[in-house]
Order: structure tokens, then sequence, then C-alpha cells
């Protein structure tokens, strides 16, 4: 699903009602989002109401349209209006009037008092639907629509936007947090996503999204610009299996983690790892934590192979273990950095031992923050770096903040600094191979936990050994992320899931693939 910029969606309009009658467009776009309403609130539209909220222009339209269906099937709706009368779009024009012929009382919201009568009228439970503005919506809200959109915010409701939350497009410059938006607990976007959706300062206002399905010639879509596209949780990507494969053939991961303070990332990742199917793995750990590594390990797993590196008391990787790097290049694949910690002489093999390894590699945490600039600038195709944003800033010596607002262009800088991909690891994650940028896009409650960066890397160094190219490996893993932690969440609550958990979990997702 392509990911574009509010500019192109409507030249895209544009180009479509030149093909196709307008008013056809936004009656396809109200049955789609009337037969999803059935799909995700059928319950609630029984016992509910639905207070739609439309405006004079085009968007507006569709949430009459929408008023039309879901009264026509018998669900108690109450329809508002605001704007300016005289200014009508005409395809608004004339889904009110169709309203009016249906005799449904279509409440013009004139006045303050109007607006606090129509939201002392909803009651908890029920569903508001905005779809006040669209991608044309791009002033602050002011006046009667900042009333009723911060009264709205501020009830136990289900708040639903049509295209987009209206407001949304003034909260990008929004330094004070003074402009209001609709905050939604879902978006039914059309067509496309907008590039919008996932910016630091938009991305609260979205909710759960949902594209909604368009009837606007191929032809135009498929010769739109965009700057992403989102991650598909239901594409097929088809992991090779064969009953006559040997453990070899499964796929041989080396894995280089751990340091006397962070033991758990080494267990996490290799468990991840074997969750997700393959066949070997050998874990590399200092020789002064192997025996402690081995304690754990052993019982849970005791295929793995776990080898000591080092010296006898040795708590950190050294410059003088860079001789890994051949005995790494004989696996399918490899992980390094959960865990290694950041002491001066694991800089020195970091550095060292990235600029040997010929294998899809997996660079994740303190390896990270351990690289050098040079050493960015030297890594070839076969790597993936995983950061999370403050990862990210020290990579590329861009703030935080700078990179949240504008991670397109963060990622671009990335680009121009090294042929590695990367998965930018976020609420909203990035992942980036060449010049193609996917979003997956997966806000989750309590996601953002210790050791959720150690299995994702388990995941995706095991697809890796299996020999699933860069961007099926890091699709299919964010997605086995992501999924195990719905899965997870549904059995223990949001906030008591462990990262060890999305492990177990996983099998329910691969088997789909």
């Amino acid at each position: 699903m392509k990911v574009v910029s509010i500019e192109e969606v409507i030249n895209i309009d544009k180009k479509t009602i030149e093909k196709i009658p307008s008013i056809l467009l936004m009656e396809h776009v109200a049955s789609e989002i009337f037969y999803l309403l059935i799909k995700r609130h059928r319950k609630t539209l029984y016992d509910k109401t639905v207070h739609i909220f439309s405006s004079v222009g085009g968007n507006g339209g569709d949430g009459l349209a929408i008023a039309r269906y879901l009264i026509k099937n018998g669900y108690n709706t109450k329809v508002h209006i605001t704007g300016n009368i005289d200014r009508v779009n005409k395809d608004t024009y004339i889904n009110f009037n169709i309203l009016k012929d249906m005799n449904v009382e279509v409440v013009y919201l004139a006045g303050e008092d109007k607006v606090f009568e129509a939201v002392e009228n909803i009651e908890e439970g029920d569903i508001a639907i905005d779809s006040l503005f669209g991608t044309g919506g791009n002033r602050a809200l002011g006046g009667i629509e900042k009333l009723l959109i911060d009264k709205l915010n501020s009830l136990n409701i289900i708040r639903i936007a049509i295209d987009m939350p209206s407001g949304l497009q003034s909260k990008i410059n929004d330094y004070d947090n003074i402009n209001t938006c609709f905050k939604a607990h879902e978006t039914y976007t059309v067509c496309f996503a907008k590039d919008i959706f996932f910016l630091n300062k938009t991305r609260e206002y979205i909710g759960k999204l949902f594209v909604i399905k368009s009837i606007f010639p191929k032809e135009i879509l498929d010769n739109s610009e965009y700057k992403a596209l989102l991650i598909n949780y239901n594409e097929e990507i088809n992991i090779k299996r064969s009953a006559f494969f040997s453990k070899r053939e499964q796929g041989n991961l080396a894995i280089v983690a751990g340091s006397l303070d962070y033991i758990g990332a080494a267990v996490l990742s290799v468990n991840a790892a074997y969750r997700s199917g393959v066949g070997y793995i050998r874990l590399y750990v200092p020789k002064g934590i192997e025996k402690t590594i081995k304690n754990i390990i052993i019982s849970q797993m005791p295929e793995v192979i776990i080898i000591g590196v080092g010296e006898e008391n040795q708590k950190y990787f050294m410059e003088s273990d860079i001789w890994l790097a051949n005995d790494i290049n004989k696996s399918d694949a490899c992980i390094i950095g959960s865990g290694i910690g950041r002491d001066i002489s694991t800089e020195v093999f970091i550095n060292s031992i990235l600029k040997q390894i010929n294998i899809p590699a997996v660079v994740d945490a303190d390896a990270l923050y351990l690289m050098f600039q040079n050493t960015l600038e030297e890594l070839s195709e076969n790597f993936i770096l995983t950061p999370h944003i403050y990862e990210f800033e020290k990579l590329i010596e861009i703030n935080h903040i700078e990179v949240l607002e504008n991670p397109y262009n963060a990622l671009s800088v990335f680009r121009e600094k090294t042929k590695s991909s990367i998965i930018l690891k976020d609420a909203i994650s990035f992942f980036m191979k060449d010049n193609q940028i996917f979003i997956n896009y997966n806000p989750t409650v309590s996601m953002g936990k210790a050791g959720m960066g150690d299995v994702l890397a388990g995941f995706l160094g095991s697809f890796l050994a299996r020999k699933l190219d860069i961007i099926q490996a890091s699709k299919l893993a964010l997605t086995i992320q992501a999924k195990s932690f719905e899965y997870a969440a549904k059995k223990f609550g949001n906030d008591s899931v462990q990262p060890k958990d999305l492990t177990f979990y996983a099998s329910k997702i691969l088997k789909k693939h």
C-alpha cells in the first residue's frame, strides 16, 4: 500500500475526476466505510448511536453518504453539518438533499449553543465520526469546529476519522501545541496512507489505520509518486522448507552477543531465532560469562552451540577477538551487538570485525552505538542495522527530535552515508533498503520494553539464515513481532507481556508463511 504526500493525493483526485464522476467516487467510499463500520463495531451499532459531523466540503459529503447507509440499514444515526451553506460542495449538496428527502434531520451547527446541545446528546460509548475536513483542510481549526473537536476529544466515546483527522495538517509545525486536532481511535483513509500520518507531531491522532479501497483508475494509481509503502501483514512471504533439509540447510546462524551486564540479551536473541525455525545456532559470548550463559540456555535449548571467547575472566569482547570474523563467515547469516556493552575494548572489536563480515548481518544495540562513522560508510549491502531512535541519532549525528519530526529526511541522510539497510525502531518503524522505504504502522500500548529489540534481531537473523532476502526477512520479522505481541497481549494484557512471550507466539504467524 502506497504512502503518498498530500500534494500527490490532490493531484490524483484531479486526474481521477476527469475519468470518473466525483459523486460515484463518494458513493463507493461511503459504502466501503459502512461495511468496515459493520465489521469493526457491529455490537456497538446495535446498542449505541452514531453521531456524524460533516462540513460543506467534499469530505463532509462522505459523512452524509455514510449517514445514509447507516440510516437505511436501521442504525440510530444523528447528522450534523458546519460551515457556510452558500459554499457547499456539489456532491455534498446532493447527499444533503437525499437525506432531506428521506426525512432525516440534518442539524446545522450555527453557533456555540448548537455545539453544546449536540455534544450533550452524546452518550458514553457512542460513536462520533469526524468528516469535517480531509486533505484540503490545511488551516488551524477555529470557531465552531475547534469547539466541537475539543468537546468530542474530551468524551468517553469511539472516535473515527474519515480520510484524516480534522486539524491534522496544522499540527506539523505546532511547536506550542495550541492547535486542535480530532484524536481518532480509528482513521479510515481513502486509497492511500498519507505521509504526514507517521510524523511525531501527528501520529498520536491517527489511532488504528485502515485504508479504504477505491475505484480510482489503475493507471493513475500505478503511476502515482509515493514516499513509502506500508508493510502488509497479510503479504505471502514463503520460506523454503523441505522434509529432506539437514540442520545446516535449515539455516546456520552465528550470534555475537552478551557481556557481564547484559546476559539476557543473548538469551532473547537465541530464543527468538530458534522459534523462527533456523536449523543451527552458534552463540559467541565472552569467556567470563560462558558458564552463566550455559546454565540459562542449555536447560531451555540444549541444541545451541555456545562458544566462550577470549581469556578465562573476560567480561567483554576485545580487540584480540577479531579472529571470530573467519568463523562467522562460515555461517549463512549473523547477528552482532545484542547486549555486548560499551567497554572501550569492545569499541575497537566492533569497528574491526564489521569490516570483515561478508555474509548477511544484523547489527543491533551497542554495536550501533560503538560504530565509527568511517565504519558505517564502509558497510556493504549485506548489512542491516536495527537502531532505536537514540542509537540512530548517534549513527547519523542528527538530533532524535529532528528524526521524529521528519523521518523521511533523516533516512535520506542515512542513505548518503552507507549502502547498508536499516530498520529504524520506534512506535512506528521505518525499514529502508536501497532507496525504498517501508513503514510498519503498529503503535501498540506497552510494546516499548527492554528486550524487544533483541527478539526482533533474533527473528531477522533467523530469516536471513533461512535464505530470505533482506526485504522479505525484514518485513516478516516486523510482522511477526507486531502480531506476536497482539496474541500475547490477549492472554496477559498489554502491560504484562514480556519479550520472551513473543517468541512463543511467533509460531502462530509462521504457520501462514
